[in-house]
């Protein structure tokens, strides 16, 4: 019994094009970029409107870019950084950090 497909297939072939003939199309069928990668620009690149990933990199995936931003006024002030001068310890007599605290050094 001859292959019906084969036949209509190999009666399609026009000139100039290469065209290959197969038994099961989709055995043979290689997927495209868009298939393996639908967020590819070769998949999103096909002459249709898209909508805009309001998602996309950088803006809610992944590290945000708003983190610690106040969006509605008034917002509070920034808290400023704490530290508590009773732990720094006295420079020792003689030092560098001594003679420019008692002003007998310029500082660096």
């Amino acid at each position: 019994m001859p292959d019906r497909s084969r036949n209509t297939c190999l009666r399609t072939i026009k000139q100039g094009e290469i065209t290959v003939c197969a038994p099961d199309e989709d055995e043979f069928r290689v997927k495209s970029s868009a298939d393996l990668d639908p967020e590819s620009a070769a998949a999103l690149n096909d002459g249709r409107l898209q909508a805009p990933d309001v998602a996309g990199g950088g803006i809610f995936k992944g590290k945000s870019t708003m983190s610690g931003m106040c969006m509605i006024p008034p917002c509070p002030p920034e808290q400023p950084y704490l530290i508590d001068l009773s732990s720094i310890p006295e420079a020792p007599a003689g030092s560098d950090a001594d003679k420019i605290a008692k002003g007998e050094l310029r500082a660096p």
